[in-house]
C-alpha cells in the first residue's frame, strides 16, 4: 500500500481529523494533507511513530514507496556530508585559533625581549618611544609595529631595526649656525648634518647625509660639503664615541630578535 493511503487509512481508523492528526505529530494540517496526497513525506523519526500507531513495521510501510526511500537516503547522505563539513570547519577554526594564539605568544615574546633589553641598556620610555642620554648624544629607539601574524617566523623586519643618535652638547659655533647633527645606525651608519633655521619662512634646511664606517670615519670625505667637514672635524671624537655606543646598543638590542 502506498504511504499516503496508509496515513489516510490510519487517520480514518483513529477517527481523527487532519487538524487532530497534525496536532498529534506536531505538524500543520497542510502537512498531513501533503502526506496523504504524497506531495511530501514524513521524516524517518515521524515515520517510526506512524508505524507504531498503525501497528505496521517501517519496512512494510516503505516496501512500495521508493520515492520516500530515495528521499530518506538523500537526507542521510546530506546529513553525513553536513557532519563532515561541520567537522572540517570546526578543525579549521580550532587550527586557526591555535595558530593565532601561538603567533600572539611569539609577538609578546618579541616585545618583552625588546623591553627587557632596553631596560638593561638604561633606556627610559617616553610615550611610545625609548630614550637614553649621555653627555653628548641622545639616543632614541622608536617602537616597531607588531610583525604580521600571517608570517610564521615572527621577527622584526630589517628596516625596523635602528638606533638614532642626536647631538645635544652645547657648542657656540654650532649654535650660531643652528646646525643639527644626527646619526642613524641600521645595517649602515649614516651621519646627517643640517644647517639653518627650521622656522625661516617655514622652509626646512637641506639635510646632507654621509656614510660612516663602524669607527665613525667618513667613507667619502672628498664628497663632503666644506662647512659640514668643519663641523665633522670639530665633533669627530664625539661622533666616534657615539658610533661605538650605537654599535653596542644595536648589537644588544636586536641581536636576540
Amino acid at each position: 500500500m502506498r504511504l499516503g493511503e496508509t496515513i489516510l487509512k490510519l487517520r480514518e481508523e483513529k477517527k481523527m481529523s487532519q487538524e487532530e492528526f497534525a496536532e498529534y505529530f506536531h505538524v500543520t494540517r497542510q502537512t498531513i494533507s501533503n502526506w496523504e496526497k504524497e506531495k511530501s513525506f514524513p521524516d524517518l523519526q515521524t515515520l517510526v511513530k506512524i508505524s507504531d500507531m498503525a501497528g505496521v513495521s517501517v519496512d512494510a510501510m516503505l516496501r512500495d514507496n521508493f520515492e520516500i526511500v530515495e528521499q530518506i537516503d538523500k537526507k542521510i547522505k546530506h546529513l553525513k556530508v553536513y557532519k563532515i563539513a561541520t567537522a572540517i570547519i570546526a578543525v579549521i577554526i580550532l587550527v586557526g585559533f591555535l595558530y593565532f594564539s601561538v603567533q600572539n605568544i611569539k609577538q609578546d615574546n618579541i616585545v618583552h625581549t625588546m623591553e627587557t633589553n632596553l631596560e638593561e641598556l638604561g633606556f627610559e620610555k617616553y610615550g611610545n618611544n625609548y630614550c637614553l642620554e649621555d653627555t653628548n648624544f641622545k639616543y632614541d629607539i622608536y617602537l616597531f609595529d607588531r610583525p604580521s601574524a600571517w608570517k610564521w617566523e615572527q621577527e622584526l623586519n630589517s628596516y625596523e631595526k635602528f638606533v638614532v643618535g642626536t647631538y645635544t652638547k652645547s657648542n657656540s659655533d654650532l649654535l650660531a649656525e643652528k646646525a643639527k647633527i644626527t646619526i642613524r645606525k641600521d645595517e649602515f651608519i649614516t651621519l646627517s648634518i643640517s644647517r639653518g633655521d627650521y622656522t625661516v619662512d617655514g622652509v626646512s634646511p637641506e639635510i646632507r647625509n654621509y656614510s660612516l664606517d663602524k669607527n665613525g670615519e667618513i667613507k667619502n670625505v672628498e664628497k663632503m660639503d666644506k662647512e659640514d667637514y668643519k663641523i665633522y672635524t670639530e665633533l669627530q671624537n664625539d661622533i666616534k664615541k657615539a658610533v661605538k655606543k650605537m654599535e653596542e646598543i644595536y648589537s644588544q638590542l636586536y641581536g636576540t630578535l
